[in-house]
């Protein structure tokens, strides 16, 4: 393979695409050419700043299992047949443009990724970490007789943050407000205010407890003017949904 043939290799290398012959012609260009090894050095700052674009998330707990499984299979020894399939020549003409495709493939790979990272917000990321986690807890949204909203709360292991997800709520007016409650054998005591912008979609609430989460009796939500309950002692509403955890 000729020089500029080379060349064309160098993106698929720094991704590391290559073939082992084309991968052993390419490493021996680098180890004489200087301006290969300029020309690979851009090509990794540009991968290393695709990789470190994207937000590290942990990932689901059963690709572990797939993982191995997959590994597995590609160390189960070759069938006879394909032990006497006949080599194919590796040597082939190098479409000039092929490398660059290779690149613009990866790129829109990642930063396609990055988008739907970003587009999560906390409250969504937060739920997807405590249900990645082993032994959460999940509480189940119980509607009222007009609201027929439907979800659960998952609880992490530290018992005093979880993410309640429940979806067809009412639509309230620009000058009301949602209001979360934890009610216990004290009453009914603030856990913030809350709009959502699409009252019938999936929509993701954070939850800070003081205490355990069982020691509480539930927790509800009620709608409330802007600014929250004027009732001092609790909502001044009922509940439109709420989520038993002693009852």
């Amino acid at each position: 393979m000729d020089k500029n043939e080379l060349y064309d290799l160098i993106p698929a290398y720094a991704l590391g695409a290559l073939d082992p012959d084309e991968h052993a012609e390419v490493e021996a260009l680098l180890a004489a050419d200087a301006e290969a090894r300029r020309l690979l050095a851009g090509y990794q700052a540009v991968t290393d700043q695709l990789v470190l674009s994207v937000p590290a998330r942990p990932a689901p707990a059963h690709l572990q299992d797939d993982l191995r499984q997959r590994l597995a299979a590609q160390r189960t020894p070759p069938s006879a047949a394909s032990l006497q399939r006949p080599q194919l020549n590796r040597r082939r003409k190098i479409t000039p443009w092929l490398p660059l495709v290779a690149v613009a493939a990866v790129i829109a790979l990642v930063f396609g990724a990055a988008t739907l990272l970003l587009q999560r917000s906390p409250a969504e990321q937060l739920y997807n970490q405590i249900t990645a986690q082993t032994g959460y807890i999940t509480l189940l949204v119980a509607p009222s007789e007009a609201v027929a909203a439907s979800g659960e709360m998952v609880v992490g292991s530290d018992s005093t943050r979880g993410v309640i997800r429940v979806s067809n709520l009412p639509t309230i007016t620009t000058d009301q407000t949602f209001q979360l409650w934890l009610i216990d054998s004290d009453g009914a005591h603030s856990a913030g205010l809350f709009r959502v912008d699409d009252p019938q979609t999936a929509n993701y609430i954070v939850v800070q407890m003081p205490k355990p989460y069982n020691e509480y009796a539930a927790l509800g939500v009620s709608i409330e003017p802007q600014g929250g309950s004027p009732n001092p002692d609790g909502p001044s509403t009922p509940p439109i949904f709420a989520v038993p955890v002693n009852a």
